[in-house]
């Protein structure tokens, strides 16, 4: 066997060694505590009363068999959306139990599916899972009608209440002019009639978008009428109390008293997302094992948020979807090839750019409005900023955009991704579109 498996020749510890032979230091007790995506128990939500308080009047009317609003959580990522309306909808789910009868719980993440069909497709199977019965339907090969009947007919076959949770639900954008999350949301918040339902049913939406209503057109508007629950940022107390509510995460004794309060400190100065702000503290403890320790100190903490904020807005936009990414790097190219690289990119050239790049891929085209919507969004996560400046009287109102990042860098790491690898052959073409509409920009105005 080969000797880099089972031993060395020089007597050096094997792989096999290695994985078996527990750390000389240790610090945690339970490690999935501090992972961001652990689902954790009701008593370890702190900091969102309110919200907490609202989405539990509005899914108690349940537990009587009475009707239940449309909800919509937004606000920025990693503030207690989804893990305030799963959380309270698990204790829906026990207490209906209790009672006999059965609530169902149809969530599904919109990131994945791009369009309307297969997210519905997706809530058939998620409902199909639940209740341990066939789907019923194929995932290609018939029409989206026919899936929403099977969606139906399972509904009024087992459940007694249905809550649908639609996650990232501005991620459903699809291959079309008009994004498709509307025909969606249409179709679902008029479920209890279209299905001929007699109970309960919610729609619940999640975006990190606070205008997402503004989006919907007039149709989805019409039938969709949430109550709007805003998550802000967390701050720096809110970071430090849930963080001690994961502590046991922990051995004893093995976190310094100023661990959890410059964790929090930093959240609460960089992004106010708890999930990131956990993370942050398993890192540091991380660190510390590495380092053959059992306990986490300050510099553990400082090194791991280093390493975080180096890389932070580069692998946000690693993981955006690909009109985002597209529209993205068109800003990008269209400030890597203007001549002098000026800081402030306008808006109407940056679109010219992404139009063309868009071509070049063979992917669709979205509005002027749409792709302004994508650029300004990433405002959030500090990638970049923007503003709207006058050019005179008569002369209208201009977008401009600033990255924080170099253009070429943030334009390398959008080619990482494999359906923009061919970008880089375009560089000739990209150049004379950026610099013809610059020009013709400058000239207008």
């Amino acid at each position: 066997m080969n000797s880099s498996l089972n031993g060395t020749e020089d007597g050096g510890i094997s792989i096999r060694e290695r994985l078996q032979t527990e750390s000389s230091g240790g610090v945690f007790a339970n490690k999935d505590l501090v992972r961001s995506d652990t689902i954790i128990d009701e008593d370890r939500i702190v900091g969102r009363d309110e919200q907490l308080g609202r989405v539990v009047d509005n899914l108690k009317p349940v537990l009587h068999n009475e009707g239940i609003p449309d909800m919509l959580l937004s606000g920025p990522s990693g503030t207690g959306k989804s893990l305030i309306i799963h959380a309270v909808c698990k204790q829906i789910v026990e207490l209906c139990e209790s009672q006999g009868k059965t609530f169902g719980v149809l969530s599904i993440n919109c990131e994945g599916p791009k369009t309307a069909d297969r997210a519905v497709y997706r809530l058939v199977k998620c409902a199909a899972d639940d209740l341990g019965v066939d789907t019923g339907v194929p995932q290609t090969g018939v029409s989206t009608d026919q899936k929403l009947e099977r969606l139906y007919e399972l509904m009024r076959e087992y459940y007694d209440g249905v809550i649908f949770i639609l996650d990232e639900i501005d991620m459903l954008e699809g291959p079309y002019q008009e994004a498709e999350y509307n025909s969606l949301i249409y179709q679902l918040s008029r479920a209890r009639s279209l299905a001929d339902f007699d109970g309960p049913i919610s729609l619940t939406a999640i975006t990190n978008y606070a205008d997402f209503m503004k989006d919907l057109n007039s149709r989805a508007q019409s039938s969709y009428n949430p109550d709007d629950i805003f998550f802000d940022d967390y701050d720096a107390t809110q970071l430090r109390s849930i963080l001690m509510h994961r502590r046991d995460a922990f051995k004893p004794d093995s976190l310094a008293d100023d661990v959890i309060p410059l964790v929090a400190a930093f959240g609460s100065q960089t992004h106010g997302d708890a999930r990131k702000a956990i993370d942050l503290l398993r890192w540091a403890g991380e660190l510390a094992e590495r380092r053959g320790s059992n306990m986490v100190t300050e510099p553990d903490v400082r090194e791991a948020q280093e390493k975080y904020t180096e890389n932070r807005k580069l692998r946000h936009i690693s993981g955006i979807s690909t009109q985002k990414k597209l529209s993205i790097y068109a800003v990008a190219a269209t400030a890597y090839y203007t001549k002098g690289n000026p800081e402030w990119i306008p808006a109407g050239p940056a679109f010219k750019a992404y139009q063309f790049i868009a071509d070049a891929l063979d992917a669709d085209r979205y509005s002027r409005e749409t792709f302004v919507n994508h650029v300004t969004e990433q405002s959030t996560y500090g990638v970049l900023d923007f503003e709207r400046r006058g050019k005179g009287r008569g002369r209208g109102v201009h977008m401009y955009f600033s990255l924080s990042e170099s253009p070429e860098t943030i334009m390398s790491t959008i080619r990482e991704d494999s359906r923009f690898t061919d970008l880089a052959k375009e560089d000739a073409p990209i150049r004379a579109v950026v610099r013809e509409h610059m020009k013709r920009f400058h000239n207008d105005n």
